[in-house]
């Protein structure tokens, strides 16, 4: 064999090698770099198969330091999109039907969401503001949205969220209702509108959140007819009285 002959050999099976550990790369390799990007808040436990399609448990650490587990991950990474610089994959959230998966797609400086659906805790809500923590809130949220983008100019696009069996510690009634957020991407704002659905506790408001101040929040809120002796508690701890029977409430960040 000539020597250009073996150096061809050699590289072909070089080649066939270094694909063959690309096919293969485990699963685990996400959640490492995850974890790198999320500086730690962000995990893939139990995570299983190949980089390119595999499942996991993903958690998030929160600030005391113990994870909050999220829904079930299931996902599938298109290798197409690859030659062209961009990642696309299809992503498979809890009991979520596959041909209703969520499509990501990456591209230098821009993630979209397409189709998103995802079952969260209520306890998340606690991580956008400190404030909010003593509250211990309860219930699930159910996250929709046709199409978002995140990008170096902030934030394009809708979702909406229903907060189902709603609850707190802070008040013996539960549920206190069924209540539904509308977020709206304003560059490097989200803004965001509260109303009610259901409830014996009814509230409503405008607000706003941005990296660079955290959540800034305005509502107002009431009990449902009769209603009011069950809730006469919880209203003052929320807010002063402004009108009969309604009380506001203010989330302001911290100084």
């Amino acid at each position: 064999m000539s020597g250009a002959a073996k150096r061809a050999a050699v590289l072909f099976f070089v080649s066939a090698f270094l694909l063959t550990l690309l096919v293969t790369a485990p699963a685990s390799l996400l959640d490492r770099y995850l974890q790198s990007v999320s500086r730690g808040r962000l995990v893939l436990a139990n995570a299983s198969g190949t980089i390119w399609s595999g499942s996991a448990t993903p958690a998030l650490l929160r600030q005391e330091g113990y994870p909050l587990a999220l829904p079930p991950l299931r996902w599938a990474i298109s290798a197409w999109p690859l030659l062209g610089g961009s990642i696309e994959a299809r992503l498979q959230w809890g009991a979520m039907q596959p041909e209703s998966g969520m499509r990501i797609l990456v591209s230098p400086g821009t993630v979209e969401l397409h189709r998103a659906q995802l079952i969260l805790p209520a306890r998340i809500i606690e991580e956008v503001s400190p404030l909010l923590k003593p509250a211990q809130l309860r219930g699930q949220l159910r996250i929709q949205s046709e199409q978002i983008s995140f990008s170096g100019r902030g934030v394009e696009g809708a979702a909406t969220v229903e907060w189902q069996q709603a609850g707190s510690a802070l008040s013996s009634v539960d549920p206190l209702g069924n209540y539904r957020l509308a977020l709206n991407g304003a560059g490097d704002r989200i803004e965001i509108g509260l109303t009610t659905a259901s409830g014996k506790l009814l509230l409503e408001g405008q607000g706003s959140w941005s990296a660079a101040r955290g959540l800034e929040f305005r509502g107002r809120a009431q009990s449902s007819p009769g209603n009011h002796e069950a809730l006469a508690e919880l209203l003052r701890n929320l807010g002063p009285e402004e009108s009969a029977g309604v009380h506001g409430f203010h989330i302001t960040p911290r100084r």
